[in-house]
This record gives structure tokens, sequence and C-alpha cells, in this order.
């Protein structure tokens, strides 16, 4: 890690000397860390689409047959769960669940708030930072808040010379 340098410590230029030394370090490892992650992703992309080739028939087989099993459940219900919501068989557990369903029309939150049914509707209340932050300081006071400088540095990275 480069040792933090203070003013007292080098002269003006030797200060931005190194510090175009440090751009043009941050420059490079930029460069270098978007090159491999851009091959990692490409590695990545053509292992998963090698793989997608074999799950794909794998998944549509699987899919036709939990469908199947599903429609034979509830065609033969009667017979396979006979008394029973549980058949235990020698690869796994057939199970018959039955719950309640609530069906809600499209104009039900309009009839609960005219039934005074407040306790199933829900009101989701944010604060608008963006608004807040318009405020003057008086009003920002009125609720505890307060506008603060802050010093930010950053840097902008000139383009590859070609």
């Amino acid at each position: 890690m480069a040792k933090r340098l203070k003013n007292s410590d080098l002269t003006t230029a030797e200060i931005k000397r190194a510090s175009d030394v440090a751009l043009a370090d941050i420059a490079e490892f930029s460069r270098r860390i978007e090159a491999l992650e851009a091959e990692a992703e490409r590695s990545m992309q053509a292992v998963m689409a090698n793989y997608a080739a074999m799950i794909e028939p794998l998944r549509a087989q699987l899919d036709v047959n939990v469908a199947w099993l599903k429609d034979t459940m509830k065609s033969n219900k009667a017979v396979l769960f006979d008394g029973t919501d549980l058949v235990d068989l020698p690869h796994g557990t057939l199970i018959r669940n039955v719950a309640d369903k609530v069906t809600i029309p499209k104009g039900a939150l309009a009839r609960c708030e005219e039934l005074g049914f407040a306790d199933a509707i829900r009101i989701a209340k944010r604060l608008d930072r963006e608004a807040v932050e318009k405020w003057p300081d008086e009003r920002l006071f009125l609720i505890g808040a307060e506008r603060k400088q802050r010093e930010e540095f950053s840097y902008d990275l000139k383009p590859e010379a070609t």
C-alpha cells in the first residue's frame, strides 16, 4: 500500500508527479480487472451454455413426469388416497393436501374502504428524501434534520492514448 504523502514531505511538483503515477496505476489496475472480469464472464457463459444444452432435455422430461404424476394423483385420488393423505412408495411419498383458498375480486379494495375494513388495507408511507433535501434549513430543523457540508475527493481517468 502506498504511503500517504503530507504537504511537508514533498514539493507541489513532486506531489503532482506522485499523484499522476497513482492515476496511471489506477488506470492500469482498472483495465486489468475489467479484462479479467470480461474473460471470466465469457468463460462462465460458455460453461453455462454447454450445461444448458444438457439440462434442457432433462428439464423438459422432468416437467412431463411431474405433470403426469399430478394428473394421475388427481384423477385417481379415490384409489390412491383411500382414507389417508399420504401414500408411501419405494421412491417417495404422494401427498394430498386440502386447503382453503380465498379468491379476491378486483373491486375488493374499494369495497373494504366503503365498509371501513381498515385492517385489510395496507398503506405504505415513506419519506420523500428528494423533497426534504430541497427544504430550507429552518424547516429541516423542525424535523430534527440538518444540512452539512461534506468534502469529497474523486478522480477521472483520461482515455487511453492510442
